[in-house]
């Protein structure tokens, strides 16, 4: 009896200590977000930092906010080097992370009572940039950390392992957005550019845009999941459609597509219809990468 007893114990502890030790890959990250109709985003800060993407991103470390450089000093953790992935839901104007990189929980703690929080056993929170806004955070587990901007003060407890009761499929490439199809019934706060292309998604059940390399630069990939090959047909159609005005606009302006602005980006889309689907593609090259990053896009 002793003896099976100790045989279960040291298989649980084993089963325990390789959970905890497998990598949180990219599914382990978003399966911990609440799953519900969510906006979900997810970024390979690490692939991008080795491809040096980051940096033509981030900008120069002068050009950072004073406030974000009294939170390096005072936590310990820059995005810059300790972060390496980042999975978040947008749900109900709150925002979920599940973050993967080094961090210091000691320090973390002791932020956050600075900022007029409190840490209760493994859950701290803190006051929001406004007073209906709570950030609350614990360790998931080491290595990853949850955290909530919510109206609740403990919207963290949202976060935990393996909440999908069906596994997401998830884009190869290093970010990507996906997003319900009522995400797009209204996209007045988007850059209005793009307002003509996003509108017809609004009939579609599930849309993702993924960013990655391709050839000697990067694209965006878009993945329109439809009800019907009818619907995809129409989605596909509107889209191109969309795009041969915005080309016959520039033309009667006798203008030339910039490949580093919004119109050069978007005259290039290509729609192709494959059942209930529709793909797209839309070349990017660095120069609008960096000028988006610099705020010159709107």
């Amino acid at each position: 009896m002793v003896a099976v007893l100790l045989s279960c114990a040291v298989g649980g502890g084993f089963a325990y200590w390789r959970g905890r030790s497998r990598p949180f890959d990219a599914a382990a990250l978003i399966e911990s977000l609440p799953p519900d109709q969510a906006t979900d985003v997810y970024i390979d800060v690490d692939a991008l930092r080795r491809g040096g993407i980051l940096n033509l991103v981030a900008g120069s470390k002068a050009s950072e906010e004073p406030d974000y450089r009294r939170f390096v000093e005072q936590t310990g953790f820059d995005y810059r080097s300790d972060l390496d992935a980042v999975a978040a839901a947008f749900f109900h104007n709150d925002v979920y992370f599940a973050l993967r990189g080094r961090f210091q929980w000691k320090k973390l703690a002791q932020y956050a009572g600075a900022q007029g929080g409190r840490c209760a056993g493994a859950i701290c929170s803190m006051p929001g940039s406004a007073p209906d806004r709570h950030i609350s955070f614990y360790e998931l587990r080491p290595g990853v950390l949850a955290l909530a901007v919510s109206a609740a003060e403990l919207g963290v407890n949202m976060i935990g392992p393996k909440q999908w009761k069906t596994p997401p499929r998830l884009p190869a490439e290093p970010v990507w957005i996906s997003a319900p199809s009522f995400a797009f019934t209204d996209v007045k706060e988007l850059p209005a550019g793009t307002h003509a292309f996003l509108s017809p998604l609004a009939r579609a059940q599930h849309v993702t845009f993924a960013i990655g390399p391709a050839g000697k630069g990067l694209q965006v990939r878009l993945e329109v999941a439809c009800d019907s090959a009818e619907t995809a047909l129409a989605v596909s159609a509107q889209l191109t459609k969309t795009t041969d005005l915005l080309k016959k606009m520039l033309d009667r302006e006798h203008m030339t597509p910039n490949k580093n602005d919004l119109s050069g980006v978007l005259v290039a889309g290509n729609f192709v219809q494959k059942e209930k689907t529709v793909l797209g593609t839309w070349p990017l090259e660095p120069g609008f990468v960096e000028s988006l990053a610099s705020g010159k896009i709107e």
